[in-house]
C-alpha cells in the first residue's frame, strides 16, 4: 500500500507502526463510545427503579447528571485511553517496562488501600446517599401529617401541601448539609488530613455568624414554628404585632399583611409574640343591639330571632351561615338603652358581610313593628325642697306688707326653642332667675345667722 518506502522515512514508519497506532486509537474510541452507551442506559434504568419515574434524571438535577457523566463517560475514557496509550507505545517500539512497573506498584498499593480505607469511604458515601434519599422522601410526608388537621377544609388542602413542601425543603436541605459535612470530615480523616484546624475555623465562623445574624435566626426559628403549628396561613385575617389585616404572603422570615386601608405591613416573625386569627376554621357574628327601656323584651327577642332565621334561609347569604344568629342574652343596662347580644357561627371571612346585612334588616324591622332604637339623651331635674319664690311665700302676719306681683308665667313650651324667645319672654326669664337667687340668699342667711352676699353685691 505504501510502495516499499525507504527505511527511516515517515511512510516506512507508517507502514511498520503508524497503521497499528491509528487502528488502536480508533478501536479505543469505538470501545469507549459503546461502553459509554451501555453504562448510561444501565445507570438510567437503575435511577428509574429507585425513583419510579421515567423523568428521574431530569428531576434529580445537577447531582445525578454529574454522577451519570462521571460513571458513564469520564471513568471509561480514562481506563480505555490509558490502555490504548500503553498499547500504542508498545507498538511503536517504546520501552513500557517503567510504565508497567508503575501500574503494578500502583495496583498493589491501590488494592491494599481499597480493602482498608477505600471500603470505609465507599460505605460512607453509600450511607450518605441513602440518608439523603430517605430524608427527601420521608420528611415532606411527615411535615404534611404534622401540619394537616382533621378540621382542614377541602379547599385548604392545597395550601397545607405547599406549606408542608416549604418546611420539608428547609429540613431536607439542613439534613443534607449535616450529612455532607460529616462525610467530608470522615473522608479527610481517611486521607490523614488534620481536621482540627478546619473545625476550629468553622466554629469561629459559626460564632461570628451567630452574633451577626441573631435576629435573622430568631425570625427563621419563629417562622418555622408558625408554619409547623399552622397558626395562620395565606388568606387569613389576623392581628399580629398590634397590626390587623389580610395575610398576603408568609415565609420563614416574615409575614406580609394588608390592612383595610390598603397599606401593606411587613412583619418579621421575631417581632410576633401573640397571634390572633379571626378566620381559622369558622368565624362568629356578634351583634349588640340597643333598644329603649319601655320596650317589651319578649317581643324584641322574637323579632331578632326571626331576623336571624331569615338570614339562615337567605338563598345566597344562607350558604355562608353555619349556625344562624340568635339572641344569646340581655347583655347590659346602659345609660339610655337595654343592650341585647346576638351570636351566630359562619364560614371564615364572611362575618363582617353578614353582620352588615343583619344591622340593615334590624333597622327595617324595628321601624315596621315600632321598636325604638334609642340615642343618648338627658333629663334635667331641679330637685326637691327648693326655696319658695317671693310670690309663693305667705304674707306677713300683720297683713300690711304688699303682696308681690306674680310675673307672667313662662311654661316649658316657651323654652323648646331658645333661639326663638321674644324680648319679653327673655326679660321675664332673667327676672325669675334673679328673684330665685335672691330668695336662695335670704334662706341661707336665715339658716346660718350671718349675712351672705351674692357675687357682685355691695354694701350699698
Amino acid at each position: 500500500m505504501f510502495g516499499n518506502p525507504a527505511d527511516g522515512t515517515f511512510l516506512a514508519w507508517m507502514a511498520d507502526d503508524g497503521v497499528w497506532a491509528i487502528l488502536i486509537a480508533l478501536g479505543a474510541l469505538v470501545t469507549w463510545y459503546v461502553v459509554r452507551l451501555y453504562i448510561r442506559r444501565k445507570f438510567q434504568a437503575a435511577v428509574r427503579n429507585v425513583e419510579g419515574s421515567s423523568d428521574a434524571i431530569q428531576e434529580d438535577g445537577v447531582a445525578v447528571r454529574s454522577v451519570n457523566r462521571l460513571i458513564s463517560t469520564i471513568l471509561p475514557g480514562l481506563v480505555i485511553g490509558t490502555i490504548a496509550v500503553i498499547w500504542i507505545l508498545f507498538v511503536i517500539g517504546r520501552d513500557i517496562a517503567p510504565v508497567l512497573d508503575f501500574f503494578s506498584n500502583l495496583g498493589t498499593d491501590a488494592a491494599l488501600w481499597v480493602v482498608t480505607g477505600g471500603v470505609r469511604i465507599l460505605l460512607l458515601i453509600v450511607f450518605a446517599w441513602v440518608g439523603m434519599r430517605l430524608a427527601r422522601r420521608l420528611i415532606p410526608q411527615l411535615m404534611l401529617k404534622v401540619i394537616r388537621d382533621g378540621r382542614d377544609a377541602a379547599d385548604r388542602a392545597e395550601a397545607s401541601r405547599k406549606r408542608a413542601e416549604t418546611l420539608g425543603a428547609v429540613f431536607v436541605a439542613a439534613i443534607n448539609v449535616i450529612i455532607v459535612l460529616v462525610v467530608a470530615f470522615a473522608i479527610l480523616t481517611e486521607f490523614n488530613v488534620p481536621i482540627g484546624p478546619v473545625l476550629g475555623g468553622v466554629g469561629i465562623a459559626g460564632i461570628a455568624l451567630g452574633f451577626g445574624a441573631q435576629y435573622l435566626v430568631r425570625d427563621v426559628i419563629t417562622g418555622t414554628l408558625i408554619l409547623l403549628e399552622n397558626q395562620y396561613r395565606q388568606g387569613d385575617v389576623v392581628e399580629i404585632a398590634g397590626i390587623a389585616g389580610l395575610v398576603e404572603s408568609i415565609n420563614l422570615r416574615r409575614t406580609v399583611l394588608r390592612d383595610l386601608d390598603g397599606k401593606v405591613h411587613t412583619i418579621p416573625h421575631g417581632e410576633i409574640t401573640t397571634t390572633s386569627n379571626f378566620t381559622k376554621y369558622w368565624s362568629r357574628v356578634v351583634l349588640d343591639i340597643g333598644v329603649a327601656y319601655k320596650e317589651n323584651m319578649e317581643n324584641v327577642f322574637r323579632v331578632l330571632n326571626e331576623i336571624g332565621q331569615e338570614l339562615g334561609n337567605h338563598p345566597e347569604l344562607g350558604l355562608k351561615v353555619i349556625d344562624p344568629p340568635k339572641v344569646l342574652r340581655l347583655q347590659a343596662f346602659d345609660a339610655s338603652q337595654i343592650t341585647v347580644r346576638m351570636l351566630g357561627v359562619c364560614k371564615p371571612l364572611t362575618q363582617w358581610e353578614l353582620a352588615g346585612w343583619m344591622r340593615l334588616r334590624i333597622k327595617q324591622r324595628f321601624d315596621e313593628v315600632g321598636i325604638e332604637i334609642p340615642f343618648p339623651h338627658q333629663t334635667l331635674y331641679w330637685g326637691v325642697d327648693q326655696p319658695a319664690l317671693p310670690w309663693q311665700q305667705s304674707p306677713p302676719a300683720d297683713g300690711n306688707a304688699p303682696t308681690a306681683q306674680k310675673p307672667q308665667e313662662i311654661t316649658a313650651d316657651d323654652f323648646t326653642e331658645p333661639g326663638t324667645l321674644t324680648p319679653e319672654q327673655r326679660e321675664a326669664m332673667l327676672a325669675e332667675m334673679a328673684l330665685a337667687a335672691l330668695a336662695a340668699n335670704e334662706q341661707m342667711t336665715r339658716e346660718s345667722g350671718s349675712e351672705t352676699r351674692l357675687p357682685g353685691q355691695t354694701d350699698d
